[in-house]
């Protein structure tokens, strides 16, 4: 007999192929092989009592204060639970009073994480985007948009004016003028049979004309401001992507606040994406939007507990590319800050983004095969 201690992150059905269970065996498994960390806040104490009871029963553990057992009206808790124990809580639960019933609507979200990251390559056609390596002038811009396709773009998202930190909006049609043969090239050259193009707009012309050249992504920063663009996607059968933003570029980064960010994002696109299902929208991605009105702390938080987002059932896309979050816990210019951006990728991935915004498309398409690959790694 031999003992091997092996990553308790090896992919389960690797190690079953090694093993070879039964299959019914397999199945029950595979529920037990991952504990969820659900933080609930402001539990009642007969909720937080029969909760801990119920969990115990299951198997599943329940963490509050130490004086709820003494009388404290409220704690926060945590519940440390398998697939397998949720869907038996679940069952108790939707039958208890003290909104645990919320909590048992709550846990039946798919929380399924993306087997592969999907690159989306960044090209500016502007003069004042903050990573001047994005820019690309007219001349240049088919030579960039072919060799990121070369290197594995799946997606390539074009923007004529820059959204950083300050900006002022150029106007539409100084929007248009920098777009427009860019536009027309892309569909002359039918550029878009290889890879999904995305227009980083909330100009309603500028998109428009896009969506008739090829383009099946409108990029909207502004937090559906403008009904209209979501409406244009469906009149295109695009994909609308939903991007949270407090402020405006102008003054989002005046000393962001939020009471809690996780939360007041949630009802964000709780009630955004209420509203686009009255319109009858559900092609929908959901942007956190990093750095958009957002301290340093913020995106971290976002990034490190993005899990949770997944519970709306749609792809989330992150963009953290050479941003001054990177400066802020090691300081680097924009040139700089390559291998930061990687790891914060990887990390968001890891925690369920399937879409990755990026300047540097080659880096993150090695790095992903070899992290496809360490998740694929057999036993044998």
């Amino acid at each position: 007999m031999k003992i091997i201690k092996i990553n308790p992150n090896t992919d389960f059905e690797q190690i079953s192929k090694y093993i070879k269970p039964h299959k019914a065996g397999k199945k029950i498994m595979s529920e037990k092989t991952q504990i969820h960390f659900f933080l609930i806040k402001e539990l009642r104490a007969p909720a937080a009592n029969i909760l801990k009871q119920d969990a115990l029963r299951v198997g599943a553990e329940l963490v509050t204060h130490k004086e709820v057992i003494l009388g404290k009206e409220h704690t926060n808790a945590l519940l440390m639970v398998t697939q397998d124990q949720a869907k038996k809580l679940i069952e108790k639960e939707k039958l208890q009073d003290f909104k645990l019933k919320n909590l048992a609507l709550f846990l039946k979200s798919n929380f399924a994480k993306p087997k592969y990251a999907k690159i989306m390559g960044v090209i500016n056609i502007n003069e004042d985007s903050f990573n001047a390596q994005s820019r690309v002038k007219e001349n240049e811009v088919l030579e960039k948009i072919k060799l990121m396709i070369s290197q594995g773009a799946d997606y390539i998202d074009i923007g004529g004016v820059s959204s950083r930190p300050g900006s002022m909006y150029c106007g539409k049609e100084e929007e248009f003028k920098r777009l427009k043969n860019t536009l027309d090239l892309i569909y002359k050259e039918k550029l878009y049979e290889k890879c999904i193009f995305s227009l980083d707009s909330f100009d309603e012309y500028c998109l428009e004309y896009a969506l008739n050249k090829g383009f099946k992504l409108i990029n909207d920063i502004t937090g559906f401001k403008n009904e209209n663009l979501a409406k244009l996607a469906l009149k295109y059968k695009a994909t609308y992507t939903l991007m949270h933003i407090q402020n405006t570029p102008q003054n989002m980064q005046d000393n962001p606040h939020y009471e809690d960010v996780l939360a007041e994002l949630d009802d964000f696109f709780t009630q955004k994406l209420e509203r686009l299902s009255e319109l009858g929208l559900e092609d929908v991605i959901l942007d956190v939007g990093i750095g958009f009105g957002k301290s340093p702390w913020h995106n971290m938080m976002l990034i490190k507990h993005l899990e949770h987002f997944l519970r709306f059932e749609k792809e989330l896309l992150i963009g953290a590319s050479r941003k001054s979050m990177i400066n802020a816990y090691f300081s680097s210019s924009v040139e700089q800050r390559l291998a930061g951006t990687l790891y914060l990728h990887l990390e968001a991935f890891k925690n369920g983004a399937s879409i990755i915004r990026v300047h540097d498309v080659y880096e993150h398409k090695q790095m992903f095969e070899l992290a496809k690959a360490m998740d694929e790694l057999s036993l044998e």
